[in-house]
């Protein structure tokens, strides 16, 4: 008992998770409640949206007994799977978002100061504590941990735990925020006017209005993600031209004034339409 069923032993970070529910979980709830975590890591860290194939968690090492799970985002290169390189963070972010979402469902942070997730996210963190919910002594553990190269130890960086009163609460107002939640997300669009905009990834191409886009943008105003960015033609044309005609690099080192609309579904923004570009400034490289 206890030992690793199967393991990848390559440095890195990790996501790992501890379900004890206190005795034997039947096979399909493990699984349905690890796809649904992967459904909520699927929907928050696409890469790219233009690309249809969702990223993919994988199990690294899985240990018997108690439910102990190492997970790790990896991309497929030529058939094989490698580690992506922006994982540390990702998975920071991700354990943060499980428990920053437990911990408002739980009632351990008042609703005000931490709004409950979206619908869909709400669902899927449901069937994820599902194998937990009404068992005597049953615990949650999920931590971010890294393996370093030059030994192999591994650090915890974060940790974060759930007893049985917290899992049992969190699910019944779970229960409770699907019943009264329709099932059509809010969708909503918000103006920003004279906002800081930059490139994570700019094409030489004219701005598009709809469609897939290749370029992605920041607005440190809204979110540290990149968002698929379009460009809505005016009276005084395609507010890309201006970036286009400026002749910088719209990557290296430039920023822009810009009004932009944000789609905003469920509280989470998915992309920028930018109306116009008043300047190009100056960044800190």
């Amino acid at each position: 008992m206890g030992e690793p069923m199967a393991e990848l032993t390559e440095a890195g970070d990790r996501l790992v998770l501890y379900l004890d529910p206190g005795g034997p979980i039947e096979l399909t709830e493990l699984t349905d409640s690890f796809a649904a975590l992967a459904r909520i890591y699927a929907r928050h860290y696409r890469a790219d949206e233009a690309i249809e194939t969702a990223p993919k968690l994988y199990v690294t090492k899985l240990s018997s007994g108690s439910v102990i799970a190492e997970v790790a985002p990896y991309a497929l290169l030529v058939g094989q799977a490698y580690m992506a390189m922006d994982h540390t963070v990702t998975i920071a972010d991700f354990a943060g978002r499980l428990n920053r979402a437990l911990r408002a469902f739980s009632g351990m942070d008042s609703p005000a100061s931490l709004p409950p997730p979206p619908r869909e996210d709400a669902a899927d963190l449901r069937e994820f504590v599902k194998p937990l919910t009404g068992r005597a002594r049953a615990q949650l553990g999920i931590s971010h941990a890294r393996y370093h190269e030059r030994d192999g130890e591994r650090e915890v960086m974060v940790e974060y735990s759930f007893d049985e009163a917290a899992i049992n609460r969190a699910a019944l107002n779970m229960d409770r925020a699907l019943e009264a939640q329709p099932d059509k997300p809010s969708t909503a669009t918000r103006p920003l006017a004279e906002v800081l905009l930059y490139f994570d990834v700019a094409s030489r191409a004219a701005g598009r209005e709809k469609g897939r886009t290749h370029d992605r943008a920041v607005v440190p105003e809204v979110s540290d993600k990149p968002l698929p960015t379009y460009f809505r033609k005016g009276v005084s044309g395609d507010p890309k031209d201006a970036i286009r005609r400026d002749g910088a690099n719209p990557i290296a080192n430039t920023g822009y004034i810009v009004d932009v609309l944000v789609q905003v579904i469920e509280d989470d923004p998915k992309m920028y339409i930018v109306t116009h570009v008043h300047e190009a400034v100056p960044l800190d490289p």
